[in-house]
């Protein structure tokens, strides 16, 4: 089986700054891999890396088999290999079904199926159906994070990697951003990056840890 990710002696960072260095792992097609870290250990780092937003120092990224080279984030994403970022980085004056609309020329879903996986994606986060016609700067801080996963899955992922999805949330958030995607696991590979440990606990299949830009297996977490 071809793995959704694999990456191989992947070093990156910021011009002659290496940041992480020689990052190996495989994530199989349905499975979810979790990477526990502190702060400035070099998982946002890896992500943006992964996803064609930082350039790659050495090593290699393959996705579904195909190497990535120096394919920019836009094309990666379109080939189902997508990002949430951390912080969400929605578009705070535009609506709700505004910031989602915007799938609709970003991905690679034709029309009908970009309406058949809106409602879809409204049906996993009915908060998001409640308020399409806020403001994204209206919503708290876990809705802001479910519309920003919500416009991600329109991108069709074939791959999603979530960077510090629970950052700066209340505890009642954070459950119901885990239930949704306990929902959605199986149905594509994820990569979750994370301080929170029971998060990754619960969620994730697999655990690696980074610390000082190195990648180990975790021998603390218990995984499912």
């Amino acid at each position: 089986m071809t793995a959704a990710l694999a990456v191989q002696g992947l070093s990156g960072g910021y011009r002659s700054l290496a940041v992480f260095r020689e990052a190996s792992f495989a994530v199989e097609p349905g499975q979810t891999l979790g990477i526990l870290g502190p702060n400035g250990a070099g998982k946002s780092t890896l992500l943006k890396t992964i996803a064609g937003l930082l350039p790659t120092q050495a090593g290699s990224v393959l996705h579904d088999g195909v190497a990535m080279g120096g394919a920019r984030a836009h094309r990666r994403a379109r080939t189902g290999l997508v990002l949430v970022p951390e912080g969400r980085q929605i578009l705070a004056e535009l609506t709700v079904q505004e910031n989602l609309d915007l799938g609709r020329a970003a991905g690679r879903l034709g029309k009908p199926e970009f309406a058949a996986r809106s409602a879809e994606v409204l049906a996993i986060f009915p908060r998001l159906a409640e308020r399409r016609r806020q403001k994204g700067g209206a919503l708290s801080g876990g809705e802001q994070q479910m519309l920003a996963i919500a416009r991600a899955l329109l991108l069709d992922p074939t791959l999603l990697m979530l960077d510090e999805p629970t950052q700066g949330l209340a505890p009642i958030m954070i459950r119901q951003v885990l239930v949704a995607l306990q929902a959605l696991k199986g149905r594509f590979a994820m990569v979750v990056v994370e301080q929170n440990r029971a998060f990754l606990d619960t969620l994730a299949d697999v655990t690696l840890t980074m610390r000082n830009g190195r990648l180990a297996p975790d021998e603390k977490g218990t995984n499912q």
